[in-house]
């Protein structure tokens, strides 16, 4: 039975990775606790960063916190027998340009952690372009020229840690919606958003839905992700913006060729190049990115406007794609490292919304105003990794009992910049507006 302080019923907000894992948790720990699971479309969610076709699998971080929270989660999914059989562990390379700058501080950080943590035999040093090169395409391959290229060479020395995977995120987004679905406790109300928690003298009541229909719950949890912003006030904490993201075709001859290679990415120009699957590799960025700044009544004071970004999406615009700038920009990085991609029509693109925090830190706690309300939000494109111990660690933290130094990383009010967990290129968002118009 349930903890009789516990909450009778509980109202989920999003069915990603936060809100499935936590619905999980809530499930075998409280099993006479009532969940219900909001989202405007029916899990996998076709437009949340956590339905990808692959997802990195890696406790490379120079933060030992995240480190051992992926190290468990790593192993997690490796015994679990659903998930394992999207799981592909082929490693990951890791890149840098090597001239002075933060990211190639990550890297050397990063490096020197994952010599210490694993076994040498499993950590491959690659000290030149050429080494790197060959790391994907074989050995004797014709580095592009720096005379070809019109430019210095940036993939000019990496690490490769053979622990690293990749992983089939839809399939395991649907895996865990399935568990879901199985537990008796667990009901999903899909197909109608949000559109605004039911607040009374500062207690949190339920939520409001666009149609107009209301449902009440004793504890409310905000796990929408991108779309947090427009549900609770979060005052800078999070913020919503996109990477580009694109996909190409492979023949069978290159997918034969490029099939045993590593997660490859350059931290010194954020360009990530995934292993073939399905007939097709993945390439992003880790830019900057893109955001859409809309104004919106402030969710604690409806009479009040404030301006966030909101996710603009292939759903809520068809026909949303990449950018021609970034287009080009990822062009010019596939030259150097896979160039018989960089000149080939995309199959298709998008812009992944994230829920990003300045520090890369997630927001997991109570709301400090509105009682009955608790967050569990900016996974800073990194939060996927975790699937299997975040729910635990969420309802830790709506229990009370979340561990001091995670209490203190999660908290609401933080400040600072990301040390390394998820390193974004310099700069801000650039307005989507400014580039495909209102």
């Amino acid at each position: 039975m349930a903890d009789s302080k516990f909450p009778s019923s509980i109202i989920i907000i999003g069915a990603g990775i936060f809100g499935l894992s936590t619905a999980l948790a809530i499930s075998r720990r409280h099993p006479s606790t009532k969940i219900t699971i909001i989202d405007r479309l029916t899990p996998p969610i076709e437009d949340g960063s956590s339905v990808d076709t692959t997802r990195c699998i890696r406790a490379d971080y120079a933060d030992p916190i995240y480190a051992q929270l992926a190290l468990e989660a790593q192993q997690k999914i490796e015994a679990d027998p659903d998930l394992s059989r999207y799981y592909f562990k082929q490693g990951m390379t890791f890149v840098c340009d090597g001239k002075p700058s933060r990211f190639t501080d990550i890297w050397h950080a990063q490096v020197k952690l994952a010599r210490g943590r694993h076994h040498q035999d499993q950590i491959i040093s690659l000290s030149s372009s050429q080494e790197v090169f060959e790391r994907i395409h074989g050995s004797g391959s014709e580095l592009p020229t720096k005379t070809k290229l019109g430019r210095e060479l940036r993939w000019n020395k990496a690490y490769c840690n053979l622990d690293d995977a990749f992983i089939d995120a839809r399939e395991c987004v649907r895996i865990y919606y399935e568990r879901c679905l199985a537990q008796p406790s667990i009901t999903f109300q899909c197909g109608v958003a949000v559109d605004h928690l039911n607040l009374i003298d500062g207690i949190c009541h339920g939520v409001i839905l666009e149609d107009g229909s209301v449902h009440k719950a004793e504890k409310l949890l905000v796990a929408a992700g991108a779309w947090s912003s427009k549900l609770v006030f979060l005052e800078g904490r999070m913020y919503s913006s996109a990477i580009e993201v694109a996909w190409f075709k492979v023949t069978p001859e290159e997918e034969e060729k490029w099939k045993h290679m590593s997660i490859t990415t350059n931290l010194s120009t954020g360009l990530n190049v995934f292993p073939p699957y399905k007939g097709e590799i993945k390439v992003l960025r880790r830019s900057a990115g893109y955001c859409n700044t809309v104004t919106i009544e402030n969710p604690e004071d409806r009479k009040n406007k404030i301006e966030v970004s909101l996710p603009r999406t292939s759903i809520t615009h068809p026909g949303m794609h990449m950018p021609e700038e970034a287009e080009k920009l990822m062009r010019q990085d596939l030259q150097e490292i896979m160039p018989s991609l960089a000149q080939r029509a995309f199959d298709r693109t998008k812009l992944c919304w994230l829920a990003q925090a300045p520090t890369a830190d997630f927001l997991i706690a109570p709301h400090p105003r509105i009682s009955g309300l608790h967050v569990a939000t900016a996974g800073s494109a990194h939060a996927w990794k975790f699937l299997p111990v975040i729910g635990d660690l969420v309802l830790d933290s709506m229990e009370g009992h979340l561990s001091p130094a995670l209490t203190e990383k999660w908290a609401w009010s933080l400040e600072g910049r990301d040390g390394g967990n998820a390193p974004r290129m310099d700069g801000k968002p650039v307005e989507l507006r400014e580039i495909f118009g209102e």
